[in-house]
């Protein structure tokens, strides 16, 4: 009984998220309008939706997504292009204008800042980026919501 309660205690004084140190591995997190109903997404739904693959509009909001994109290529841009989009710079390039042509879809929005990214997917309700980890404060926070990892 007393384990338990020392259990309890310790995991209420030092909570433990289940995505403790995943950050640290993709070196950004992937964020969106907190008036949004998502709560969080899997790699599969990231790229899903980044891509517009399944839909062009956020369900339960109806409203477009809106991918927003780093202009110039740190490393996190690498790891979100690699580990989750599965493209290079150049092949995520080539899908967009061909998505462009094709459906008449804007290209992702870019911007040169990660307070760039932050400002616009809180401020727009279908916007979905990526920022670096080293980016992600408390302030942040409470300007979007985090859905992956």
């Amino acid at each position: 009984m007393k384990k338990w309660i020392v259990t309890i205690l310790i995991l209420a004084l030092f909570p433990i998220s289940i995505f403790a140190g995943r950050e640290k591995e993709y070196g950004f997190v992937v964020i969106i309008n907190p008036k949004n109903p998502v709560k969080s997404m899997t790699k599969s739904e990231v790229k899903l939706t980044y891509l517009r693959k399944i839909n062009k509009r956020w369900p339960g909001i109806n409203k477009n997504i809106v991918p927003v994109d780093r202009k110039d290529m740190p490393d996190f841009k690498r790891n979100f292009l690699s580990d989750l989009i599965n493209m290079s710079a150049q092949d995520m390039s080539r899908y967009f204008t061909e998505r462009q042509y094709m459906n008449a879809e804007m290209p992702p929005i870019t911007f040169g800042t990660d307070e760039e990214i932050v400002d616009y997917v809180a401020n727009n309700i279908g916007a979905i980026g990526y920022i670096s980890i080293g980016s992600l404060t408390e302030s942040t926070r409470n300007k979007v919501k985090v859905v992956f990892p």
